[in-house]
């Protein structure tokens, strides 16, 4: 019998928090040539199994341009676009502005630059989207790796 394993984004995060993987999963998949509005707006409907105990996990990157990588630079060296993608992103979450996060696109060049496809982007409107905005969150790991990738993590509760 053949079985499709978990994403390298799931199995990647879960592993050091449950080594013993002793816990269910259930992986979602995205439908990327939907608008952000609508994965936000599906994950909003996501709240109530969050109430029930659910842990959600979204697994990308604020910021993930691997044609800009650039072996060996230091964790907190970053190009100027995308130190300021991420801390424009770290601000819409600091100040609970959830919604904002749904028109990234609206940033323009910036925009593509941080992501030139959305896939490692669309996963923070699912985290996002079954919070209440009002939670508390901090943020840990928020260095960058080869300067084209933000390690910025939320949590959120």
């Amino acid at each position: 019998m053949k079985e499709w394993g978990l994403d390298h984004g799931t199995w990647s995060v879960l592993k050091p928090m449950f080594p013993k993987a002793d816990i269910p999963v259930l992986q979602l998949s995205m439908d990327y040539s939907r608008a952000p509005e609508e994965h936000y707006a599906l994950a909003q409907q996501l709240k109530g199994l969050r109430e029930r105990g659910v842990l959600i996990v979204g697994s990308g990157n604020i910021v993930h341009n691997l044609r800009q990588t650039q072996r060996g630079a230091a964790a907190n060296q970053a190009y100027d676009w995308a130190l300021e993608f991420d801390q424009t992103i770290g601000g819409y979450l600091q100040q609970g502005n959830l919604d904002a996060l749904q028109g990234f696109l609206k940033l323009g060049q910036l925009a593509k630059m941080a992501h030139p496809t959305h896939d490692h982007y669309l996963p923070l409107l699912y985290a996002a989207g079954a919070v209440d905005a009002k939670e508390p969150l901090r943020f840990f790991n928020t260095n960058f790796q080869a300067a084209s990738i933000s390690m910025r993590s939320v949590v959120w509760g």
